[in-house]
């Protein structure tokens, strides 16, 4: 009789071990099933603003550019094709600044400086009588669009952002594929 009550207890035992062990794994399961799901919520609303970022920084430089070369005629024309593309960008800029690092900050802080810059320089291009201010109380420096800090800080931006948006993760994955 005490061979069948230990055989028993070793059955429950090894029972109730099994169903402990079962339990753990499952919970660890399910709290890397979380992990992931919560990394990948996450990763893609920041890809998602880095992307609106981008995009914004793009739409906005090729603007500024093309006005800065061609001026508008009228102030309706600079608020309406000119204006709008800085407010994205500082709109898409507050919104992926959560994502970004102190160097990738300071970067898009110098791009939207070259934008407003430009943004200026264009604005006292209107024609005086579209131009609601004195030109000539403006110095020399803003009045004239800086084009190489224009060109450069953008190309930094587009930098900083290619790298967050494709890491060398992703670059040594695409190359073992």
């Amino acid at each position: 009789m005490t061979e069948t009550v230990l055989v028993g207890l070793i059955t429950a035992t090894s029972a109730l071990l099994g169903v402990l062990i079962t339990q753990r794994y499952e919970s660890k399961k399910r709290e890397s099933e979380e992990r992931r799901w919560y990394a990948d919520y996450f990763l893609g609303r920041k890809v998602d603003a880095l992307n609106n970022l981008y995009a914004a920084l793009v739409d906005c430089y090729f603007t500024m550019h093309y006005y800065g070369s061609l001026p508008p005629f009228t102030l309706h024309e600079f608020k309406e094709k000119i204006a709008p593309k800085e407010e994205s960008f500082v709109r898409a800029k507050v919104m992926a600044s959560i994502y970004l690092d102190n160097k990738a900050e300071d970067i898009m802080f110098k791009a939207l400086g070259a934008f407003k810059q430009a943004s200026m320089a264009i604005w006292l291009s209107l024609p005086d009588e579209e131009c609601p201010v004195n030109k000539n109380s403006y110095s020399e420096k803003i009045r004239n669009m800086d084009w190489d800090r224009f060109t450069k800080t953008y190309e930094e931006a587009i930098s900083c952002l290619k790298d967050l948006l494709n890491p060398k993760v992703f670059q040594q994955v695409r190359k073992h594929e």
